[in-house]
Order: C-alpha cells, then sequence, then structure tokens
C-alpha cells in the first residue's frame, strides 16, 4: 500500500513537472491543449493543473482569445512564485543576479575579486547574497534555487568544481555543501562555459542549433559543448578543457612543458605579447596612453587601440585569432557541428579578431557552419545558470509541497 502511494506520488510529480515545463516553454497553455500536447487524459491534467494553482506555482490569466464556443482559460507560470540566484564567476568581476521565473534578471549586483581574498570566495558569495536580499527585501522562503556558474572541471553531481582560469589555486571547491550550510535551497553548481552555451539555445543566437559549440577567450580558454541538443560533458566531466591543447610540437630535452592554446591565446599571453614588442622598441598609441609605461599596458588599452586600428595592437590580435582559428577548425573537422558562438572577453577586440578567426576557419571548413558572436555577451553566463536552474528546481519545490 506504502509502495502504490509512493508510486502514485512520483506520477503526479512527474506529470507535474511535465506541465509546468510546458507552459514555461510555450508561456501559456489551456488544459486541453496540454491533455493533446502530454497525451493525458482531461481529468488527469485538471486534476494536475488544480494542485498547481492551490501550491501557487500556475495562474490562470484569462480566455484563449481564438476558441470557437466555450472559451478556454489560459494558464501561465506565476512568474512571483519565487527567485532564483544565479551567480557568474567566469571572471574576476563577480556577477550576483535575482531572477524571476520569467526568466528575467530583476536584480543585479557585482563586487571585485582580488587576488588576496581568493581564499575567502565562499565567505564573500554568502556576504554578498546576504547583501542584496537584504537590500532588496527578499524573503528567504521564496528563494528556489542558487545555480553557480564556475571555470574549471566541474562535477554538477556533487556540487564540486576544480577551479580553473584565475581561480585555479583554491584547486577542488565542494561550492554546494558550503552555501547549504546557509540557505537550505537546492545549489546547482556547472562550468560557466556550459550554463553560457545553454543561454544562447535558450535565448541568444542559437535557438534552432543542436550541435553547438561556445569558444571562450578571456583570462581562460574554454569550450561548452552541445551535441544533438544535449551538454556534452564527457567520461570525466572534462570536456571542452581548449585551455589544454597542445600548441607545440617541438621536441624537448628536459621536463619543460610544452606551449598550450593557453599559452597563446588569452589575455595574458596577448598583454605579454605587446608589452614584449613594445620593449623591443615598437611605437604604439597604447604605450603614450600608458604615460610611456610599458607595465601599465593592459587588455582595456589593447582593446582600444585595436579599435582604433593601431598597427602593432591589431598585428598580435590577429595573431590570436589565427591561432584560435587553427583550434576551432580542427575541432570542427572532428565534430561536424553547426554553429560556433565567439565569446569571452576577445569578442571586445572587434573584426580583427572575430573576422579574422572565421576568415581562417572558413579556409577549411566547406559545411554550411554558421560562426556568430555572442549575442547575450556578459549575461550569458547569468542567464545559462537560471536556465540550468529552471530546469530542475520544480521537480524539488513538487517533493516538498506536494498535496497528497
Amino acid at each position: 500500500m506504502v509502495k502504490r502511494s509512493a508510486d502514485q506520488k512520483l506520477i503526479r510529480i512527474t506529470n507535474q513537472n511535465l506541465i509546468i515545463d510546458t507552459i514555461r516553454t510555450n508561456e501559456s497553455a489551456t488544459r486541453s491543449s496540454l491533455s493533446k500536447t502530454l497525451q493525458l487524459s482531461v481529468p488527469s491534467v485538471c486534476a494536475n493543473v488544480d494542485q498547481l494553482i492551490e501550491l501557487g506555482i500556475i495562474r490562470e490569466t484569462g480566455e484563449e482569445s481564438s476558441s470557437v464556443g466555450r472559451k478556454a482559460k489560459l494558464l501561465k507560470l506565476n512568474n512571483d512564485f519565487g527567485y532564483l540566484v544565479s551567480i557568474d564567476l567566469s571572471n574576476p568581476c563577480v556577477t550576483i543576479a535575482i531572477s524571476s521565473l520569467k526568466p528575467e534578471i530583476v536584480h543585479e549586483h557585482k563586487f571585485d575579486l582580488e587576488q588576496f581574498e581568493l581564499e575567502r570566495l565562499t565567505d564573500l558569495l554568502l556576504e554578498n547574497i546576504e547583501r542584496i536580499l537584504t537590500a532588496k527585501q527578499l524573503p528567504l522562503d521564496k528563494m528556489l534555487a542558487i545555480s553557480l556558474s564556475v571555470p574549471g572541471i566541474v562535477d554538477s553531481k556533487k556540487g564540486i568544481a576544480d577551479c580553473g582560469s584565475y581561480l585555479t589555486k583554491l584547486g577542488k571547491v565542494p561550492f554546494r555543501d558550503l552555501i547549504q550550510r546557509k540557505y537550505d535551497v537546492p545549489v546547482l553548481v556547472q562550468k560557466d562555459i556550459d550554463a553560457a552555451v545553454i543561454a544562447e539555445m535558450k535565448y541568444g543566437v542559437a535557438k534552432a542549433c543542436k550541435d553547438v559549440v561556445f569558444v571562450s577567450a578571456d583570462v581562460g580558454v574554454g569550450l561548452g559543448i552541445v551535441l544533438n541538443g544535449g551538454l556534452f560533458k564527457g567520461s570525466s566531466q572534462a570536456s571542452g578543457e581548449m585551455c589544454k591543447f597542445v600548441m607545440d610540437r617541438e621536441e624537448r630535452l628536459d621536463d619543460s612543458p610544452k606551449k598550450r592554446l593557453v599559452d597563446l591565446v588569452s589575455v595574458g599571453s596577448l598583454v605579454q605579447a605587446v608589452r614584449s614588442d613594445l620593449t623591443s622598441g615598437a611605437q604604439s598609441v597604447v604605450l603614450n596612453e600608458a604615460g610611456g609605461q610599458i607595465e601599465k599596458v593592459d587588455f582595456n588599452t589593447i582593446i582600444r587601440g585595436t579599435l582604433a586600428n593601431d598597427d602593432l595592437c591589431v598585428k598580435h590580435v590577429r595573431e590570436c585569432a589565427r591561432i584560435m582559428g587553427i583550434a576551432v577548425t580542427n575541432m570542427l573537422l572532428l565534430l561536424d557541428l553547426e554553429c560556433v558562438i565567439l565569446g569571452g572577453g576577445f569578442v571586445t577586440l572587434g573584426p580583427a579578431y572575430t573576422d579574422t578567426l572565421a576568415a581562417d576557419v572558413r579556409k577549411h571548413i566547406s559545411s554550411d557552419l554558421h560562426i556568430v558572436n555572442t549575442m547575450l555577451k556578459n549575461k550569458a553566463v547569468l542567464l545559462g545558470g537560471i536556465a540550468i536552474g529552471l530546469e530542475s528546481i520544480f521537480e524539488e519545490v513538487l517533493k516538498e509541497r506536494s498535496v497528497e
């Protein structure tokens, strides 16, 4: 008897989750359209919809204008049912966003993470989450989930990240356990580039695509891969570690490491290359902007120099684009994808980077490949974290609050 009751509850939760997902995906639905779409009986749909309305997850918003005869009530997700917290750790300017269920970012808070503060990362995250919740007077009982996107190799099932990029020195961090000590809600942990590619497929430039990669060059180099509509994470959750691509065929007599892609295409490598030429006597507007002090030339000055068509900056940016083009070309020859999305800080360098990369790839790839810039830009990771959260939170909510 207990087993049958448990089975019935599982079936009910599964059906209710399907109803929520259908309404969320289509923005609205009627009871009859849900019955047809999900192939559930009308009485079953009505009973489950009534429970979801009682729980406050969905609401009736009016009548379907196109219906003939008796007009059917339209059902929509109640965007005020609760909120999600999405955290973007992809770069040292950490962003925490609050999203409704629409999904829509309604509040955003940023703070800079200095190198000497890395060891305090979890405490700083919790402090800043608390700051935004207090400032916006958001009740804790309305928080549905916290979604954290981090660079590195991420075991999403365990909520542990083997941090990469500027967080590398932290090693493995059990983010889920650390955050759940304070907030008793589901904590989702995913790779930042995985979040970015999901966002572009849900809300951005790749809505119609099933085989997509998001290529990011910034402080580090990363790759988010979607095959046949689903994230590809690999056997050990380590797919997309493009930064470790070996780009060096030289024989070495000692144990010194071979050059990797990140050693040739990243913010650090670009700045170093420009500074090296300046030290050798090359002329550039960036040196004037830095007051003649080579050590003050940084990525932001190189962006401005590149957009102003400074010869030295453009030369090095195009070289980075050609190197990245080689890596992208080899990946495409292996996977035969339909869309490549370019993201990360390097996209802000403009056509010298994006057009050069695309042109080099097209020399070798003859298919109808789309190479496009991110549409969501610096919001991609945040929105991806929200999208991933929305895919999973309602099952947990229904388990906790479903009527017996």
